[in-house]
């Protein structure tokens, strides 16, 4: 494989100098490239982010001044409901048509109305109809003027309409006093018929109210909104490419040459299929008050603005067009004066990089000739140690080198004869390749009795198998250089004699030569500690056993005798006594079997057991535990029966130990929960859950280790030695079984047992088993 140094090389063949100025060319022209293009998305963001800005501006003032039409019409609205003869006919209509303020009947009001909205309407050239609706009578037109084309008609009364069924006319009678209604845009219908004429109107309608509060009309005003639309883009008189919407998806466009288009009046209101609208109102910015859609060549900005101050029921949008020439002309500008700066930049590099690489490499050129002739000669090589550069500063260092290596050498030779712990290397084969004098000392061999010698002239081979097993294990993983074997094994004596030594194992590439280096000590010393330990351990518990037994049967004969002959604090002190030696015996049992495990001497005796009828009667038989903390154990079977392979005895410790535990760490008045169900693969799984405190995250991977305790003032005040899940994992491994928990800090734990099935006709003679 080829290093950096190599791709380099290959990359860029030819000296030092040239590689130099190759390289201060790539490096201008990458510099010139990541400044050019930084540059080039920088202007190109600043002069889209002041477009917009620009261009928001116009389009909110563009809006407003549309808006005004809206303005215009709903004031005009305003202003008619609040004319004389509209109250003057809605006092006539309360006292059989005859206004009893002047006399005025409400035929001549009427007419005086009809002359206002011909008024308004020869002001206004875009209204086409003006009405006053009645309320009632379905819905009634009560005055009525139309806009012909030769002048205005007052609609006699007999061929007023009724506008109940209309949608304008609903929403009217919600409205409240000062609020205004604008009705989408749609054709004009005469007597339930669209209007021949199909001019798409819009309408304004302001509801009157009696004196009572109580709606009695309305005023519509009807609007040519084509019409209206062109007369403000006239009035506008900006060049710019405007469209004018609705969200019915009715526009008009002015293109950019001042030349309005006619009015897109979408029937329905959808607009769905014009790509135009996609683009002025994509979907996931229909809320927005305001967005920016991109095409292909051009930027569209668009305001969302309520046609009403009162009512926020109807949006006009407005849209201004920019073509993407316009809005980077900036950016293209620089980007043109950006390149032609680039290429002066690598023109001057290239010429600064020739100089300076000439100047540099001349004094390591002139050093590699006296290097290479010095190593021929063996003379000292001439090197420039007397400058004050870097150049100076690795002529010293090179001329330092050499006298430091023969003093390192030495300092590593008198290291690796003198460390406590022996050392040794061999090579892939299995010789040895170095042995320092612990290790002569450790194993008796002299230095040249071992050379060159298998390893296993001193060790077992073993330690080597294993090596290789965890080898190939590393590198399935990928961890393949960071493999190292600690074990205990035997180690041979030139005598004859063996000794236990602890060795480590790893390997290292020693200028491409795989070696394996070892480093033995000799444990004979910790191993009688052990031994000792053991034997102390087994004794004072056995010692304990005997006085412990005498003591807490004699306490409980007291206790028996003593009831109700002393005070309650006599019977408290006889009550700790004997749950301490209680307790005290649990661990020396505890101790015991923890000691039995590590020798390996526990013995097992299975049976095929029916497991629903062994927990059942173990959870019955334990009741105590339940009253003696306060708790409710509850049995969930799931399963009617189902058939191990335990030691019933074994099982019943393992069991009682969850049990204890699970009861000593719940609240008062909690259930315990016992399950037995059905698991995969012909196992069973039994669980026992608590409510209690839950285990620390930080102590989870320790929970099965011995004298284990998440809180040790915790623990102590409820009880336990920290021994009782270890013996209990001992024993479910033993039954080939598995155990497990999961806890949540301050809801409880679980912890799960998980057992093989067999079936019932599987019991045969009991056999002795012994933990490993």
């Amino acid at each position: 494989m080829n290093t950096p140094t190599t791709f380099w090389r290959d990359l860029f063949p030819g000296s030092l100098r040239n590689r130099i100025i190759v390289l201060a060319c790539c490096v201008s022209l990458l510099t010139s490239i990541a400044l050019g293009v930084l540059l080039v998305m920088r202007t190109t963001s600043i002069s889209y982010d002041l477009a917009v800005e620009n261009v928001a501006h116009e389009t909110q003032l563009v809006a407003l001044d549309f808006k005004c039409a809206y303005n215009e019409i709903e004031n005009d609205a305003f202003v008619i409901s609040r004319t004389p003869p509209i109250q003057g006919m809605l006092r006539s209509a309360e006292s059989n048509h005859i206004d009893p303020r002047d006399g005025s009947t409400t035929d001549q009001w009427r007419e005086r109305l009809e002359a206002i909205f011909a008024s308004i309407m020869n002001a206004r050239t875009s209204y086409t109809q003006i009405r006053y609706i009645g309320a009632h009578n379905d819905g009634r037109e009560l005055v009525r003027v139309n806009r012909h084309d030769d002048g205005f008609e007052m609609v006699p009364v007999s061929l007023l309409q009724t506008k109940s069924e209309e949608s304008y006319f609903q929403k009217a009678l919600t409205l409240e006093p000062g609020e205004a209604y604008f009705s989408k845009v749609t054709y004009n219908r005469e007597l339930g018929q669209l209007d021949s004429e199909l001019v798409p109107t819009l309408r304004v309608v302001v509801p009157i109210f009696d004196l009572d509060g109580e709606i009695f009309g309305m005023v519509v005003i009807n609007a040519d909104y084509a019409a209206m639309l062109r007369r403000r883009f006239e009035a506008i008189n900006i060049t710019r490419n405007i469209i004018v919407s609705n969200e019915s998806g009715d526009y008009m466009e002015q293109l950019s040459d001042g030349t309005v288009a006619d009015l897109r009046y979408h029937n329905g209101g959808s607009g769905e299929g014009d790509e135009l609208l996609a683009a002025l109102l994509p979907g996931k910015e229909r809320g927005s008050d305001s967005w920016v859609a991109r095409t292909g060549d051009e930027l569209i900005y668009s305001v969302r603005m309520p046609i009403s101050e009162r009512l926020d029921d109807s949006h006009l949008i407005m849209s201004i067009r920019v073509p993407n020439d316009e809005l980077f002309a900036g950016a293209n500008q620089i980007r043109k004066e950006g390149i032609l700066l680039a290429l002066l930049l690598i023109a001057l590099s290239l010429g600064a990089a020739a100089w300076a690489a000439t100047e540099l490499t001349g004094p390591l050129l002139r050093m590699t000739r006296s290097v290479r002739e010095a190593s021929h000669s063996g003379d000292v090589p001439d090197l420039p140690v007397g400058r004050d550069d870097e150049i100076g500063e690795l002529a010293v260092a090179f001329q330092s080198l050499a006298q430091n290596l023969t003093g390192s050498e030495a300092q590593i030779r008198a290291i690796f004869g003198n460390v406590v712990d022996g050392v040794f290397t061999v090579d892939e084969a299995g010789a040895i390749q170095s042995y320092n004098s612990s290790s002569e000392r450790m194993f008796g061999f002299p230095f040249e009795d071992v050379i060159g010698q298998d390893i296993g002239l001193l060790m077992p081979d073993e330690i080597f198998t294993q090596y290789d097993r965890r080898l190939n294990e590393a590198r399935e993983s990928g961890a393949e250089d960071t493999i190292g074997v600690t074990c205990e094994v035997v180690g041979n004596r030139q005598d004859g004699s063996v000794f236990p030594m602890e060795v480590s194992v790893s390997k290292v590439d020693a200028g491409g030569q795989i070696m394996f280096v070892g480093i033995v000590r000799d444990i004979t010393e910790r191993k009688q500690m052990d031994t000792i330990k053991s034997e102390f351990v087994s004794t004072v518990n056995h010692e304990l056993r005997t006085p412990l037994t005498s003591i807490q049967a004699a306490l409980g004969i007291l206790q028996k005798m003593l009831q109700g002959k002393v005070g309650p604090k006599e019977e408290r002190l006889l009550d700790i006594s004997l749950e301490g030696t209680q307790r005290l015996g649990l661990l020396v049992n505890d101790i015991l079997d923890v000691e039995k495990i590590a020798a390996g001497k526990m013995e097992f005796y299975p049976e095929t057991c029916e497991m629903v009828g062994l927990v059942t009667d173990i959870v019955e038989r334990h009741q105590s535990l339940a009253e003696k903390y306060r708790v409710i154990f509850r049995l969930d079977t799931q399963i009617p029966n189902a058939h191990c392979r335990v030691d019933p005895s074994r099982f019943n410790q393992a069991l009682v130990n969850l049990l204890s535990n699970a009861a000593k760490f719940s609240p008062e008045g909690e259930p315990v929960g016992i399950e037995i169900a059905e698991q995969a693969d012909n196992r069973i799984r039994i669980s026992v859950s608590d409510t209690g405190p839950g285990i620390p995250a930080a102590f989870r991977n320790k929970i099965f280790q011995r004298f284990a305790q998440a809180d040790s003032s915790a623990t102590r005040s409820t009880g336990g030695s920290g021994l009782g899940l270890n013996i209990t994992k001992t024993i479910i491994e033993t039954l080939d079984g598995e155990i497990s928990f999961e806890s949540v800090e301050g809801q409880g734990t679980t912890f799960t047992i998980v057992l093989p099935t067999c079936a019932n006709a599987e019991k045969t003679g009991d056999t002795k088993w012994q933990a490993a």
